[in-house]
């Protein structure tokens, strides 16, 4: 993959080859030029969405709702400062590869483009969500149980 193509507003995933209950894996940032692991969908989104507000881009439409607490001292830590850079062994263990292109961060979520390296194909996503489930699907190439909300019909 050729990550000169990509623009600093662009992300690159890494997906662990292990098919497991949840995504993990490596997201690359072409502004920051480093990665940072993440052990979890909401590690991921949280990362992303910490990384896009260092950057001012996409810029959020709206700020997010918080719970009031009492006046604590807060703990901030520099997207920098969290990034790390040992892709080159996750890297051999051949992850599923994503180019992802938030353009939009509207209505409480994310819009944009994310592209499946390996297959070289590409879909629009409306939300996060959705996004996660493209990744998902990829990742599993088809294997996702289903869960079924309605019984069988019986033979009567």
């Amino acid at each position: 993959m050729q990550r000169g193509r990509l623009t600093p507003a662009q992300s690159v995933v890494y997906l662990n080859s292990v098919k497991s209950e949840t995504l993990k894996g490596h997201i690359y940032s072409e502004h920051y030029k480093k990665t940072m692991q993440f052990q979890s969908e909401w590690e991921l989104l949280n990362g992303m969405d910490n990384m896009f507000d260092s950057i001012g881009f996409p810029q959020a439409a709206f700020q997010s709702r918080k719970f009031r607490y009492k006046k604590a001292r807060r703990i901030v830590k520099r997207v920098e400062d969290t990034v790390d850079e040992s892709l080159n062994v996750f890297l051999k263990e051949k992850p599923t590869t994503f180019i992802v292109n938030v353009q939009y961060r509207m209505n409480g979520t994310w819009q944009g483009t994310i592209t499946w390296v390996e297959k070289n194909q590409t879909q629009h996503f409306r939300s996060a969500f959705e996004m996660l489930k493209l990744m998902e699907q990829a990742n599993m190439q088809g294997n996702t149980e289903v869960i079924r909300w309605e019984d069988e019909k019986r033979d009567s």
